[in-house]
């Protein structure tokens, strides 16, 4: 009996383990997907302020 639930609780590890990884791997592709945003985020600012700079320019 008691050696049936020490592998019931080892399974019960390799469920957290498993989730740990699954988690951690969501974790990663979210930061990939943010810092993808945060790239286009800078181009789109960079080509903003450009185009800022040069109104102010031409107006002044």
């Amino acid at each position: 009996m008691s050696e049936h639930h020490h592998h019931h609780h080892h399974h019960h590890e390799e469920d957290d383990a498993s989730r740990f990884k699954r988690k951690s791997l969501s974790s990663i592709r979210r930061r990939k997907l943010i810092a993808k945003y945060a790239f286009w985020a800078l181009c789109v600012l960079a080509v903003l302020m450009g185009i800022a700079t040069i109104v102010v320019y031409k107006i002044s």
